[in-house]
């Protein structure tokens, strides 16, 4: 019997709090309700996690589908979670609201240029750059669009505008040394690089891409120095672990050719 009474008690507790965690839900949701688009969306730039922001924006843009700054935050998290198409859709909706929106065509163009879409993010960028001939990130990514659309003379020139506008900026530094690289101007890529680590030393793909560098170039003894130093920074470097490998390999490939010479 006590073990029946025992039980039963417990069961009547547990209804109770479900009452009182249902009551509070229910007090929590009408509060909610009763939030503006402005609330809705400063709880979603305060939002620890890509998840609530998502959630925060949309609900903003439900009490006010007209804010471009809502469009463009939503679209930067659904970004950052992967969904590259819907954030496009997002960038695009911000830019229609706001023709001028700079942050909104920036963002537009980098989620195309992510999505290899180059024509379409080249279009963005050079929108921007009517707006504001000097902008240097503007000019920095379309240096890059430039790059993978084979139009290697008008990216140099963008790129080398770009880091005279802003000597500092690691971005132009880094696409000018891809573009070096590309047109097998080793000597060139590898300072654009160096530069890159001057201003950011954590930067692992300007550090990886030097490593690769002297590695085609046969400095194979300090390629692996590079690959050795990225590996005591982050020693779970997959990349750095195979460059270093294949650098090894062709190292050893080229000494025994010479012995059987």
């Amino acid at each position: 019997m006590e073990g029946g009474i025992f039980v039963e008690e417990n069961v009547e507790k547990d209804e109770n709090t479900k009452n009182i965690e249902s009551r509070k839900d229910t007090e929590t949701e009408k509060k909610d309700a009763n939030l503006s688009a402005e609330e809705w969306f400063e709880k979603g730039l305060k939002a620890d996690n890509l998840q609530d922001e998502i959630i925060y924006f949309q609900k903003s843009l439900e009490k006010n589908p007209n804010n471009p700054s809502a469009w463009n935050n939503l679209g930067i998290a659904l970004f950052q979670l992967g969904r590259q198409e819907d954030a496009i859709q997002c960038f695009v909706r911000a830019v229609e609201l706001d023709t001028h929106y700079v942050d909104g065509i920036f963002n537009l163009g980098i989620a195309l240029m992510s999505d290899r879409r180059f024509n379409e993010a080249l279009q963005c960028f050079e929108r921007i750059l009517k707006i504001d001939e000097d902008d240097y990130n503007a000019l920095s990514n379309l240096g890059y669009t430039l790059f993978n659309l084979k139009r290697y003379e008008e990216a140099e020139e963008v790129l080398r505008k770009a880091i005279e506008l802003e000597p500092e900026n690691p971005t132009a530094w880094y696409n000018l040394g891809m573009l070096n690289y590309s047109r097998e101007m080793f000597d060139e890529a590898i300072e654009c690089f160096k530069r890159v680590l001057e201003l950011n030393p954590k930067n692992m793909q300007a550090m990886n891409n030097i490593g690769i560098i002297l590695g085609r170039i046969g400095k194979y003894d300090e390629a692996i120095e590079v690959f050795d130093k990225i590996l005591e920074l982050e020693p779970e470097n997959e990349v750095a672990m195979f460059n270093r490998q294949f650098v090894i390999q062709r190292k050893e490939s080229r000494e025994s050719k010479g012995k059987a010479q």
